[in-house]
């Protein structure tokens, strides 16, 4: 099975973070080892030959920490979008998996009244509701607000349906 555009979306954006991970650890550790000048704690002294060179050293130094800073906000930037794109495809996967079993769409006379349905809102999220009404293209479901905002789905958006406690996802069962 080849992988969904989604997925391998996700895993190049877990490669980037990935990699973006290890040069931020590596422009941190740069930073640090400029800083080595310094260890013994003696402060810059101004007017002594070694000021102009040590405050260049220190600011260099400064730099480098800003740019470690900055790397690593742009591997945790990275890391959550490679995160995100991953439950983006696998939720795109699960939907994927409940329709491509089906052996014939939804019809109009396989629900009732009061049925319980699992619909897609968008691409990737669900909704459950109670049906209302059954019409010709459409499910009127109940909304909770009184008729007001009752939404209507397609049925090719239904993913199953419950009755009498028995949940369907294949309409020809």
């Amino acid at each position: 099975m080849t992988a969904s555009p989604e997925r391998r979306k996700a895993e190049r954006l877990q490669e980037r973070a990935d990699k973006l991970t290890q040069q931020s650890g590596q422009a941190s550790e740069r930073a640090h080892n400029m800083y080595g000048r310094f260890a013994g704690g003696q402060p810059l002294l101004r007017g002594h030959h070694s000021y102009r060179s040590a405050r260049r050293t220190r600011d260099r130094a400064d730099a480098a920490s800003e740019r470690a800073v900055d790397a690593y906000k742009d591997a945790e930037r990275a890391r959550r979008d490679a995160e995100w794109a991953k439950a983006h495809a696998d939720a795109k996967d699960a939907i994927t998996a409940v329709t491509s079993t089906r052996s014939r769409p939804w019809e109009p006379a396989d629900f009732q009244v009061g049925d319980i349905v699992t619909v897609r809102v968008f691409e990737t999220s669900t909704s459950t509701y109670r049906v209302k009404r059954v019409n010709k293209k459409t499910l009127t479901l109940d909304g909770g607000g009184g008729g007001w905002d009752d939404p209507k789905r397609d049925y090719d958006r239904v993913l199953s349906r419950t009755r009498d406690g028995i949940t369907t996802t294949d309409p020809a069962s």
